[in-house]
């Protein structure tokens, strides 16, 4: 009884594998296009999570460089104005 159902089992296996028609090769044309039309997609929808990534970064880094700027600035001014004592000993 299990010969008889694994036979069955393996005739089912075998003729279900078997192709009725044969496959039919791709061109590299057609395998170039299909990869094009696959990754077309996926570019585009990788560009878009960069952008939105370099704005998100953008906004951060941007603001810090700005600070450290004015800061410079900042001390720039102070150091090319005489301090109050520096006035007082001049002649």
């Amino acid at each position: 009884m299990y010969r008889s159902l694994f036979l069955l089992l393996t005739a089912i296996v075998l003729l279900s594998s078997c192709d009725k028609e044969a496959r039919k090769t791709l061109t590299p044309q057609q395998v170039q296009q299909r990869i094009d039309s696959i990754t077309a997609g996926r570019v585009y929808e990788a560009e878009l999570r960069a952008r939105k990534e370099l704005e998100h970064r953008m906004k951060i880094e941007i603001k810090v460089k700005l600070d450290s700027i004015a800061r410079a600035r900042e001390l720039r001014a102070q150091a090319a104005q005489p301090s109050p004592a520096d006035t007082m000993h001049q002649p």
